[in-house]
């Protein structure tokens, strides 16, 4: 009896550890979860930090800031947003102010996601120029910069087309996504970038209409810059006189396309009722609400380490006093049907 005991116990184990290896590829999750009017990277010189990100370009003695916005952007299909969204304003009179946030990654292959919400043609350039890349290194300095997603007017300043490059280079040029879009409309941008061949290759989707799942044929991709990129370290917005003026929320690092496009995950009304959890923001413990039925609830970081399990028939109660504050996944999965549902808990 009790090597049975302890045989089931073996295979939970390692169930769960297949769950956080394989189930979760995320490596970095942005959803701006800061007060509005606070900022990111600090107000000071290049080396200052606020909220997790750090400022590797400015002009001397710059004390512009980059800010918080209220509210999120959303976009249907992807999971639900929360926190707020940050504000890149590209001031021709107070410009340069680029800062990173810092991950840890051996890949030679990674995406970025991110909304993007153009605000208005006031600010971008008819050459366009890029906004957001990842880095090579992380913190007071940032030389290498790759996957260069970027934006430039179309339509005599009617419309707007993103843009991916490389890396700098020989001479490099942007690849535009190849139709006009709207100032003022959230779009999900994914990038992905591959570094493993000479000649790196940034690839870039926009409003793509796979979720969560494989890697959607009709990237465009570029490949016109020379210079190599060798290690993932952070990943950077750009703010200057050329960039435009935007919102960005909901960004994501991961190795693979379904860890930074998580969707909102359909379920039959045959098989299963839509779950939902509270209170959230949470501070002690949470409640799932959900149909009769045995369901395997687990909770995973903002870097997707499993960090709690539970075992609920139904509706029921999470204990988190334990977790520091924080975003946190929670996926409810009924144990019959194996149909899931993934929610974001905020931790206080």
């Amino acid at each position: 009896m009790k090597k049975r005991l302890l045989s089931k116990k073996l295979i939970m184990l390692l169930l769960l550890a297949g769950l956080a290896t394989t189930g979760w590829s995320q490596i970095l999750y942005e959803a701006f979860d800061y007060p509005a009017g606070a900022y990111i990277g600090g107000n000071g010189d290049a080396g200052s930090t606020s909220n997790n990100w750090t400022t590797h370009s400015v002009t001397a003695g710059q004390t512009t800031t980059i800010d918080i916005q209220a509210g999120s952007l959303n976009y249907t299909g992807l999971a639900s947003s929360v926190g707020n969204k940050v504000y890149i304003f590209g001031n021709a009179n107070a410009t340069s102010r680029d800062v990173n946030r810092a991950f840890t990654s051996t890949a030679t292959t990674l995406y970025f996601s991110a909304l993007i919400n153009i605000v208005d043609n006031s600010q971008i350039l008819a050459a366009g120029d890029y906004f957001m890349c990842f880095g090579s290194t992380a913190g007071t300095s940032v030389p290498g910069l790759g996957a260069r997603l970027g934006a430039k007017l179309a339509t005599s300043g009617t419309n707007f087309r993103f843009m991916i490059e490389n890396i700098s280079g020989g001479t490099p040029t942007f690849t535009d996504n190849g139709a006009d879009l709207n100032f003022g409309t959230t779009y999900l941008v994914v990038v992905k970038y591959n570094i493993s061949a000479p000649l790196s290759v940034a690839t870039m989707w926009v409003n793509p209409t796979s979720l969560g799942g494989a890697e959607p044929t009709g990237g465009i991709a570029n490949s016109t810059g020379t210079n190599t990129f060798t290690t993932f370290a952070s990943i950077c917005l750009r703010n200057n006189a050329t960039t435009p003026k935007a919102n960005i929320d909901e960004i994501r690092v991961g190795a693979t396309w379904a860890s930074v496009t998580p969707g909102t995950v359909g379920i039959s009304k045959k098989e299963q009722s839509l779950t939902s959890i509270y209170p959230n923001p949470a501070t002690t413990s949470f409640n799932v609400v959900a149909p009769e039925g045995k369901y395997m609830v687990t909770v995973s970081n903002s870097i997707g380490s499993l960090v709690k399990t539970a075992d609920l028939n139904g509706t029921g109660k999470v204990e988190i006093s334990d977790l520091l504050p924080g975003m946190y996944y929670v996926t409810v999965q009924n144990q019959r049907t194996n149909i899931k549902e993934i929610h974001k808990l905020i931790v206080r």
